[in-house]
């Protein structure tokens, strides 16, 4: 009896544990809100979201996991200055999610792949070289400077009442909101999507 009492005890072990705070495939670090977060993307697919956590933390996905492992991210931050970058990241079916702090203002960089942001207050200057730009804007009007261009591809501005696709297409606005909005993509689509 003894001995089953014991072996129960031992199972239960693990149930009581706290879960694994950082599994291979998440790197984290603290940082405060109302900072600057420099992102330099490898290729692949990316969600850019914001949180009530003061930290940023990056979960890496793929249907490689051999490719996975190889993957290499690299926060480093600087005072109110965070730089973030992913490198090596497998030529399919790769997809980061970074969660920052809600308030950030950010600067992303991808070579080939999407972008998605979503749920992040402040200015935000976003390029992309081949593939896709979605930024969800639930109060446009929190932006004053807001620009995107595309050189071969469309805009679908539904925040800003802008829509056009083709070549060398652009539209630029000033409006009284203190963030400033830059997207360019040089061939793909950008996607500015307001509350409706």
């Amino acid at each position: 009896m003894k001995r089953i009492i014991l072996l129960l005890a031992v199972l239960s072990i693990p149930a009581l544990l706290p879960a694994q705070k950082n599994p291979e495939n998440q790197v984290q670090q603290s940082f405060s809100p109302g900072g600057k977060l420099y992102l330099r993307l490898s290729p692949g697919g990316y969600t850019i979201s914001g949180s009530t956590d003061n930290h940023i933390v990056v979960t890496c996905d793929a249907a490689d996991k051999e490719r996975l492992k190889r993957v290499h991210v690299k926060i480093t931050p600087s005072g109110s200055h965070a730089d973030v970058v992913i490198s090596n990241t497998p030529n399919n079916n790769f997809h980061a999610t970074i969660e920052v702090p809600a308030r950030s203002d950010l600067e992303a960089n991808l070579s080939a792949g999407e972008v998605v942001i979503d749920g992040v207050e402040g200015n935000k200057d976003v390029e992309v070289y081949a593939g896709r730009i979605e930024i969800k804007i639930p109060h446009p009007d929190e932006y004053g400077h807001r620009e995107a261009s595309v050189r071969a591809g469309s805009i679908n501005a539904s925040a800003f009442d802008v829509s056009k696709g083709g070549l060398f297409r652009s539209f630029e606005q000033n409006g009284r909101g203190k963030y400033r909005l830059r997207a360019h993509v040089t061939t793909g689509e950008i996607k500015l999507v307001g509350s409706n």
